[in-house]
């Protein structure tokens, strides 16, 4: 939440390096914000492997896209409305859904 906030804030992208060696992005939008979660290409993930277990479970993991970005970091993206950036349970439940995507 104070990545999406100083993103806001700062009308520009922010990042984070989580403890688990996950990247996290904040780009904010006109109207919502685009969060990235995803790790580097060091990280022992192939894109097959997100995309088998994203479509196994399409409903709890259907608002993530997987994304492979040119330095070989595998991603997951989500839109977030300007109410679901604000906040809440709901958020809480879609980030724990695409930390989990990419365990």
């Amino acid at each position: 939440m104070r990545l999406i906030g100083e993103a806001r804030i700062q009308q520009a992208v922010a990042m984070s390096h989580v403890d688990n060696g996950m990247h996290v992005f904040a780009y904010p939008l006109e109207a919502g914000m685009l969060i990235a979660l995803g790790v580097s290409a060091e990280a022992p993930m192939r894109p097959e492997d997100i995309l088998r277990r994203r479509g196994a479970e399409l409903r709890l993991f259907g608002g993530w896209l997987p994304a492979l970005f040119n330095d070989g970091g595998i991603y997951v993206v989500r839109r977030l409305s300007s109410e679901e950036e604000e906040g809440g349970d709901e958020l809480d439940s879609q980030l724990e859904a695409a930390l989990e995507l990419l365990n």
